[in-house]
């Protein structure tokens, strides 16, 4: 992915800022260099014993994982998932 497009869909058509389009730097490395931005930060919070160089917790990080896996449910059945009721569900499982 070479750019992607961020659509506000509050903003009525026609608006400047309603459509934005960006061109992110290409970095070597999974996910668009993502992958190597997350190991720096990582490698820097154990070097600086620094947990806040992270900008984020275990709890968000499950968090915005749950949100993706119960969008991908979404995308799959073709319809709207809760994520509160995809959480139950994943949890009963287990």
């Amino acid at each position: 992915m070479y750019t992607f497009t961020k659509t506000n869909f509050r903003l009525p058509p026609g608006h400047p800022e309603r459509t934005i389009r960006y061109t992110p730097k290409v970095e070597d490395g999974g996910h668009g260099g993502g992958d190597l931005g997350l190991i720096r930060s990582f490698v820097k919070a154990v070097r600086e014993k620094d947990q806040s160089v992270l900008e984020t917790d275990v709890k968000e990080i499950l968090t915005s994982h749950l949100v993706v896996f119960a969008a991908e449910k979404s995308r799959k059945e073709g319809k709207v998932v809760s994520v509160e009721e995809y959480e139950r569900e994943v949890r009963e499982a287990m």
